[in-house]
């Protein structure tokens, strides 16, 4: 199943793609406040799944604590690796958090696949 666009707003383009070997959320553009309902109703779509869960932030260009907390209960529940390269920001913002190392970044989607 690939579902082009669940959820998005002005700002923030979610995509779904379910692999046989993971449940892959792409985030487009940015991930603040505004985009709070949408976003938690994709992570509970994804973590529903069953399978692990890869997020790719490659095209990420604002995260807030919002996906940040997201990120955080997804781990929790099971699992989540991160495909990147992480907006300088956004990589700051999991610093600053003290999470930096809680995630596998990957450095494309096709490398975290076939992890």
């Amino acid at each position: 199943m690939n579902d082009p666009v669940s959820g998005s707003n002005h700002d923030l383009l979610v995509v779904h793609a379910l692999f046989p070997e993971a449940y892959v959320l792409t985030l487009r553009g940015t991930a603040d406040v505004r985009a709070c309902e949408v976003l938690e109703d994709d992570f509970a779509r994804a973590t529903g799944a069953g399978l692990p869960l890869i997020v790719d932030l490659a095209a990420l260009a604002f995260g807030d604590e919002t996906l940040l907390g997201l990120l955080v209960s997804a781990r929790r529940a099971g699992g989540v690796e991160l495909v990147g390269p992480l907006s300088p920001s956004f990589q700051r913002r999991l610093d600053i958090a003290g999470v930096g190392t809680w995630f596998i970044v990957h450095p494309t989607l096709s490398a975290a696949l076939g992890r």
